[in-house]
């Protein structure tokens, strides 16, 4: 049994006409109850097969305008474990603490907690890992995970420091400057063998008319020289230019846009010391009919083999992390496989901000992009139709064809084809129903191949994946919601292994022959767009016929409970 309550209220005080402070905030209580099988060659008899818990929160926070120009917020956590009483198991946190405002009317800046992006090659949150197009029943809880993390929906990274942005306007050749930077700390110092290591980005936009506009981005992450005695000075720069122009012409607009830059990566500026160094082209066009409901876009990418840019390549996810419930499994206790509801509800390995290390990619769950579009190594093209007319039909249709730039461990190359698609069915609309009746569909299969001289460096890995869900609303305000998750994963591929320094020293194969499955069905019911309370009962299923790691199965019935006001 899960349950889940989030309420979020606000007091605000006022002082004459003007708010002073606000007082905001929001709860939740979560309590579960799961139930594992495991499918081992003997009964297991070590793990625990039921497990309770759960714990309930508070945020509150107070936000202070003391001025026209000027914002303050302060918020703390309180959370409290289930079973801890009378104070035990309770943690404090600040959540979040930031100031901002505007200065002479012209200077907008930011201290403390930040939400910021630049490019989608030097700062972006490319989400590469998350299941697209989720039903609705596993939307609550994914939505949990964004909220923790601080997502977003908008690809920024959490990060603390400081922000500043400013533009200026002109009267002939030129319409607009716009110059942006951030100085953040992604990490302290111990004063013993950790330096001090802090990202800084500028960004400088000169929109030359409505149609054209040039912008040059910087963004590095560096460690401080003098904060500790060892010689050893990370540095991970990136430099970029995008262009764009775009020209409305019969109500369809067309768009030309294309970003290009380089890198550079080392962890030391002493000799002997791997300095890696690469480009990048994107390239991208796009075309739009919006009184038909209609967008293509057509992109070309050349990701260099030893791009790098932890900005952008940074992982959402980390596979790395152990699984938060039933970490270890069967009478062996193997570390329990991440599985789709993992990847779907458990925020133990989500990430809240960037990473300073290149965090592996996961062969089961992206293979084709597992940095999104900054993935180093490819080069090809992705092609995305869109059809959006609410009242009709969503329909999505993507085509990546890609490759690789240089071999890895072998002299030829591997080639990615990744499909998707996605319909969005209205059938009230079709029925002419008074209550809502939505119906999710959604495919995506990736392969990547390889036919070298020796059979030993052939790969061939293939992926599919199957969603479909339902919301109806079967009487006012009740909803029924149903969701299923399929994927198969079969064949091989190699795995690299790499240094300090992401040089690949090595490279593993792997064999795989995976299915698993996530159901759900719940009810809904909404006392207003932003207050509901749904029951629902979910399983998961993972079996793995590739190797000796057990098989299991994991249900779990809840109820969640959201207010928002």
């Amino acid at each position: 049994m899960t349950v889940a309550a989030l309420l979020i209220s606000t007091v605000q005080l006022q002082a004459q006409k003007t708010k002073k402070v606000q007082f905001v905030g929001g709860a939740r209580s979560l309590m579960n109850a799961n139930g594992l099988t495991v499918q081992d060659t003997t009964a297991d008899t070590t793990t625990v097969k039921r497990k309770n818990g759960g714990y309930a929160l508070l945020d509150l926070g107070v936000n202070i305008r003391p001025n026209k120009n000027t914002e303050i917020m302060g918020m703390f956590r309180i959370r409290n474990e289930y079973g801890g009483f009378w104070g035990a198991g309770v943690s404090f946190d600040v959540r979040q603490l930031w100031i901002k405002g505007i200065i002479a009317n012209a200077v907008r800046y930011q201290l403390g907690d930040i939400n910021i992006k630049q490019s989608k090659f030097t700062l972006y949150n490319h989400h590469a890992d998350q299941i697209d197009s989720l039903p609705l029943i596993f939307q609550q809880q994914n939505a949990i995970i964004g909220y923790d993390k601080f997502y977003m929906n908008n690809n920024t990274w959490r990060m603390q420091g400081a922000h500043a942005d400013f533009g200026l306007s002109f009267a002939k050749i030129i319409k607009e400057i716009n110059i942006s930077g951030f100085m953040t700390r992604l990490n302290p110092t111990d004063f013993g063998s950790i330096n001090d290591r802090l990202m800084n980005g500028l960004s400088l936009q000169i929109i030359q008319s409505k149609s054209f506009s040039a912008q040059f981005n910087r963004s590095r992450i560096f460690d401080l020289k003098g904060t500790v005695t060892t010689p050893n000075i990370f540095s991970n720069a990136v430099n970029t230019v995008e262009l764009s122009y775009h020209k409305m012409f019969r109500s369809k607009i067309y768009k030309l846009s294309a970003e290009l830059g380089n890198s550079r990566y080392t962890h030391s500026e002493l000799p002997g010391y791997p300095i890696i160094k690469d480009y990048f082209i994107n390239a991208n066009a796009q075309f739009n009919m919006p009184f038909k409901h209609f967008t293509a876009m057509l992109d070309y990418m050349n990701v260099g083999p030893d791009f790098r840019s932890l900005g952008a390549q940074s992982k959402d996810i980390n596979y790395n992390l152990p699984t938060a419930m039933y970490s270890r499994i069967g009478n062996a206790q193997q570390l329990r496989t991440v599985g789709l509801m993992d990847v779907i509800a458990n925020d133990n390995l989500y990430n809240r901000t960037i990473s300073t290390n290149l965090i592996s990619e996961s062969q089961i769950y992206n293979n084709i992009l597992p940095y999104g579009l900054a993935t180093f190594n490819r080069q090809g093209v992705l092609a995305k139709v869109m059809y959006n007319n609410k009242k009709i039909v969503q329909l999505t249709a993507e085509v990546d064809a890609l490759s690789e730039i240089r071999g890895q461990g072998s002299d030829a190359l591997k080639q990615f084809t990744q499909i998707k698609a996605y319909a969005g069915l209205p059938v009230h609309q079709w029925l002419s129903l008074k209550r809502r009746l939505l119906v999710q569909l959604a495919w995506q299969s990736q392969a990547t191949t390889r036919t070298a001289t020796a059979s030993v460096e052939n790969v061939d890995l293939k992926s599919n994946r199957l969603s479909a869900g339902i919301r109806w609303e079967f009487s006012p305000n009740f909803e029924l919601m149903g969701g299923f998750v399929s994927q198969t994963t079969q064949g091989n591929d190699f795995m690299p292994d790499r240094n300090t320094f992401t040089e690949v020293v090595y490279f593993n194969q792997s064999n795989y022959d995976i299915q698993q499955q996530v159901s759900a069905i719940g009810v809904r019911y909404n006392f207003s767009s932003r207050t509901y309370i749904s029951a629902l009962w979910q399983s998961s299923l993972f079996k793995n016929a590739s190797n000796k790691v057990v098989d299991y199965t994991m249900n779990q019935a809840g109820i969640i409970y959201s207010i928002a006001f």
